[in-house]
């Protein structure tokens, strides 16, 4: 398959100049409501256009959120209308990948017996989505959200883990079986249709993700609930990168939180973290700052569609995730020198 596209390539690279400065972001954490977030964003960035017909004297947090996740769907739609490379099944995986965000979001609203999916569902999705979300926003139960995906993929996935009668779903087990399977479905796609060198540079880029994630929630679950080597295990996901299985085996039977800093620091990432004069002891924020800086440089390097794509979209969410610490460090009060250490750009 033609991967390299210059086309689309260069209308990544020019929507990407367009992205938010450091300059905006300092003016965003001086604002002192939501309001003022959308007004700022409004009159001064690209985000003007989607904001239009918006009155930001009555926007609500919510539906800031929604409209920002929308903007990177919709500049998804553009990049990959351009040059009518949709049709590619490796292109589809941001659809792929939305699903199921909102089917585990689902299961959290089951769980927590909560109306909340109604106002979050991504109903913009439209015809793009094998998923009809005007219907899926009215589920209520494990039961029902199974039956409405019967005739998709994703039923064999969940119907094993079907909660008894009264009892919740586990939402870790589904997260992991539904990761898993997105995961996989997305290497077949990159190993069945690129060169070699191209597989190469997107595995590097998911590993590293994966790699990344499975150290955060590994931390977490040794430093806040002291989780057993089994237990932890559950809720890996089951790939492996520059984090080999050793490597992972020695930092996952950690003692402790200091214990775990001092025997990450010893892998490939750890070693990273420290080279680029990240705060290794404080492991989420610094992994996500080196999964924010491949991305930001395998962007800069890449001359192939399929690369550009996933890094500029790994870039996008990464600029509405800003946004969102912004609203929530405002709507907390939070001083804005703590606001903008949580962000990455």
């Amino acid at each position: 398959m033609k991967a390299n596209h210059n086309a689309t390539v260069a209308k990544i690279m020019a929507i990407y100049g367009k992205s938010l400065r450091a300059e905006d972001y300092q003016s965003l954490i001086n604002q002192r409501s939501v309001s003022e977030v959308a007004e700022y964003l409004k009159k001064n960035t690209y985000y003007s256009e989607l904001l239009a017909p918006i009155d930001t004297n009555t926007i609500h947090r919510g539906m800031l959120e929604n409209l920002l996740r929308r903007s990177v769907f919709e500049k998804y739609i553009k990049i990959i209308s351009f040059e009518q490379i949709g049709t590619h099944e490796f292109y589809n995986y941001r659809i792929l990948k939305t699903e199921i965000d909102e089917i585990l979001s689902c299961i959290r609203h089951i769980n927590a017996k909560s109306d909340e999916q109604i106002a979050t569902t991504p109903i913009y999705l439209g015809n793009y989505a094998s998923i009809n979300f005007i219907e899926f926003a009215k589920i209520r139960s494990f039961d029902e959200l199974l039956e409405f995906l019967r005739k998709t993929p994703y039923y064999s996935e969940l119907l094993e883990l079907k909660p008894k009668e009264g009892e919740k779903a586990d939402y870790n087990a589904c997260e992991i079986k539904m990761r898993t399977y997105y995961i996989n479905r997305l290497f077949t796609s990159i190993k069945k249709n690129f060169s070699k060198n191209l597989q190469d540079s997107l595995m590097f880029l998911l590993l590293t993700d994966i790699d990344l994630i499975n150290v955060i929630n590994s931390y977490r679950l040794i430093t806040y609930f002291n989780e057993s080597e089994d237990d932890i295990k559950k809720n890996m996901l089951p790939f492996h990168g520059r984090l080999t299985e050793q490597k992972q085996y020695e930092i996952i039977t950690s003692n402790d939180a200091e214990d775990f800093i001092k025997r990450f620091s010893k892998t490939y990432y750890g070693r990273q973290m420290l080279d680029n004069g990240y705060n290794i002891n404080d492991i989420e924020q610094s992994a996500m700052r080196l999964r924010y800086r491949y991305a930001k440089l395998a962007l800069k390097k890449s001359t192939q569609a399929p690369l550009s794509i996933y890094a500029f979209l790994y870039l996008m969410d990464n600029e509405v995730q800003n946004l969102i610490k912004i609203i929530e460090g405002i709507r907390y009060e939070l001083d804005p020198k703590k606001i903008e250490a949580l962000i990455f750009i």
